[in-house]
């Protein structure tokens, strides 16, 4: 190989795949697409004439030549993050801003992997730090300070500063084998398991209250989180069912084989928020945001 000058971009987009073992991952961490990540990683492996990734379907697995390089990639980022640092204090400039921005899961995570394409080409200046959680857990980062912002749903102390963006509906879905398809419900009657989320998840939370407020037990109950495979296992094996906001159904890999079922007590409301924390400084980007029209921008499916 050709001695040549290496693509900290690239290397970045491999270590992070190393990282992750995964290129969706990937792409989210690094705000670009899935198929960008395999291109890159592609034309690493032409430039360098290593395999680097086995791919099989939907999944991938690091080589034992990419996993030797981990450690090298990791060393390599850090000295130029040093070095640059050294440039921008001789040549007397600051460093660039910096804003830890905080998203819930499912239908605030897919907002959020909208809306900051659109941020990072309006504010160039600014690096972002994106955390993915849940709503509650993002809540209580920007409520004690370790988050600056974030796109989260439900109900919100009143300490933070919020935006409407929307209002999401939460729904009861069930695989299209399901026996009770295309009939009408009540909660009260469903005698198949359902299956609820992780804890402190904005839509398991909005659930409990709603079914507390309206003095509903659910007989079976299964706690299946964020482990969508036991989740699709139950559904398929049990007819289980399992409660989704909308928005994150019609843009999930769930649309393809379920659909709602037409329960009479339901849908619940769930609003969908842009917060800031205390002294949150960065009003430019706060303007912006709240100018964007979200319906045309990052609503529309």
């Amino acid at each position: 190989m050709e001695t040549k000058i290496l693509n900290l971009f690239k290397i970045k987009v491999l270590s992070e795949v190393c990282k992750n073992n995964s290129y969706k991952i990937t792409a989210a961490n690094l705000h670009i697409t899935a198929s960008a990540v395999s291109k890159i990683i592609k034309s690493l492996e032409g430039e360098w004439g290593i395999q680097l990734v086995n791919s099989t379907g939907n999944n991938i697995k690091l080589t034992d030549k990419a996993r030797q390089l981990e450690n090298g990639m990791a060393d390599l980022l850090k000295v130029n993050d040093l070095l640059l640092k050294d440039i921008l204090q001789l040549s007397g400039k600051h460093s660039e801003a910096s804003i830890r921005f905080g998203s819930g899961g499912s239908h605030t995570k897919i907002v959020t992997g909208r809306l900051l394409p659109l941020v990072i080409q309006a504010f160039p200046d600014i690096n972002f730090e994106v955390k993915a959680n849940n709503s509650g857990e993002a809540v209580n980062a920007i409520v004690a300070g370790e988050l600056d912002c974030g796109i989260v749903s439900g109900e919100l102390p009143d300490s933070l500063d919020r935006h409407f963006i929307f209002d999401d509906q939460i729904s009861l879905y069930a695989h299209r084998d399901n026996p009770l398809v295309k009939s009408s419900v009540s909660l009260n009657e469903i005698s198949y398991p359902i299956c609820l989320r992780e804890k402190g998840s904005s839509t398991r939370t909005a659930v409990e209250k709603f079914l507390d407020q309206q003095h509903i037990s659910l007989p079976v109950v299964k706690q299946t989180s964020n482990n969508d495979e036991l989740t699709h296992h139950l559904c398929k094996t049990q007819h289980a069912m399992l409660f989704l906001p909308d928005f994150y159904y019609h843009n999930s890999h769930w649309k393809n084989e379920y659909v709602k079922i037409d329960c009479m007590e339901l849908p619940i409301p769930i609003p969908v928020y842009f917060v800031t924390g205390k002294g949150f400084v960065f009003k430019r980007l706060k303007k912006f945001i709240q100018q964007i029209p979200f319906q045309q921008e990052i609503l529309a499916t």
